[in-house]
């Protein structure tokens, strides 16, 4: 045991208190040199309360931690650092040390991953968006050719998330939160924290003016904080979308209209609604997608005149596939973009299944009773 180690843990087993027990067992593990035992002890003891004020963890960090950092699992250590680096009173001091930690694990990959993403997530707390820009669009390649899920995907994902919700990008924030909601366990979540990303979620998705898909958020658990609650109205709103709904869409406005951010897109809310309610009309339509102007005016609440335009724009997006047929005043659609299906929606792709079948069967017993008349 080094003079300096040995100074640090006699001067903190003198004070006592609350932590007395675990100065004597880190003396004990160092002493028997178990690195492993002692590194997991360590990586829950960097998080106690008592050692979150003043300059404790980073008293620990050079008087004990540094002497055997070199004997720790990298990716571990920069797990045990991040929590030494809050308690930096200056941020550029935190970004500093862990800069000079990342430079010591560089042999690990994800290691070095994780520094860049806790430096990420200090430019964005001093509101440095450009720094935190670069690091986003410095990583991302580097994560989409990892071939499997790792511990430092959803950190990656949270700041990616983050730095796209403060800069109002909705349809990246849509992206990115789901993906890290995806690699954590929403159970471990607190109430207040999982109702307030099911809140921001549902919020992009409405706002993302190229999220059409509506599925995917309506059956993620993430949601059910928000069940019979004063944001109920959000999943209402979401359901609407969904099924292009725009009655319910309608009825829902006096309170949708409250939340600012809703009440300034409503043009893009309108315009969204009313193609996902053209979608869903193609959808149902099934085998026969011959739809009239008037049907459709009808359904999405738009004049004759405007459906020809709203044919054009989900064209345009590739949400529909077929030709406009202004003689006859009819669309002709032979495809639909795939979505996530709600419980109706598949009940319907169901009975098309059931009614693709029964035409098979016929056709094949057509076959059999003409064949005989064929061959001979």
């Amino acid at each position: 045991m080094s003079s300096r180690v040995e100074h640090y843990l006699t001067e903190r087993k003198a004070i006592g208190g609350s932590l007395a027990n675990d100065w004597l067992e880190f003396e004990s593990l160092y002493q028997s040199r178990l690195w492993h035992e002692l590194t997991l002890r360590v990586t829950s003891f960097v998080h106690r309360e008592e050692l979150q004020q003043g300059d404790q963890l980073k008293s620990f960090y050079e008087n004990f931690l540094s002497d055997f950092e070199h004997r720790i699992n990298q990716l571990a250590l920069v797990e045990i650092i991040i929590p030494i680096s809050r308690t930096f009173k200056q941020v550029d001091e935190a970004i500093q040390f862990i800069k000079q930690v990342r430079e010591k694990v560089k042999a690990n990959s994800l290691a070095v991953l994780l520094c860049d993403i806790t430096i990420g997530k200090a430019y964005l707390v001093t509101k440095n968006l450009n720094e935190t820009k670069a690091i986003i669009e410095d990583l991302t390649p580097k994560f989409e050719e990892l071939d499997h899920l790792t511990t430092v995907h959803s950190r990656f994902y949270d700041l990616a998330s983050n730095y796209y919700r403060v800069m109002g990008n909705h349809s990246d924030y849509y992206q990115n939160a789901l993906k890290y909601l995806g690699c954590i366990d929403i159970s471990s979540m607190v109430l207040k924290e999982k109702a307030e990303r099911a809140f921001n979620l549902g919020l992009a998705a409405l706002l993302a003016e190229n999220v059409y898909n509506f599925g995917e958020i309506l059956q993620h658990p993430v949601l059910d904080a928000l069940k019979n609650t004063r944001e109920q109205w959000l999943i209402d709103l979401l359901q609407a979308f969904n099924i292009g709904d725009v009655e319910k869409y309608e009825a829902l406005k006096p309170v949708w209209q409250i939340q600012p951010d809703l009440r300034v897109a409503e043009e893009i809310l309108k315009r969204k609604i009313t193609l996902l309610c053209l979608m869903d009309m193609i959808f149902v339509a099934g085998g026969v997608r011959a739809l009239s102007f008037t049907d459709v005016a009808t359904r999405t609440k738009l004049s004759p005149e405007q459906v020809e335009l709203l044919a054009m724009q989900a064209l345009s997006l590739g949400l529909i596939r077929g030709n406009i047929d202004q003689v006859d005043e009819k669309l002709n659609m032979h495809w639909v973009k795939p979505r996530v299906l709600d419980l109706r929606q598949v009940g319907t792709l169901k009975k098309r299944l059931d009614q693709w079948t029964n035409d098979v069967k016929q056709m094949s017993s057509l076959v059999e009773h003409q064949a005989e008349d064929i061959l001979s």
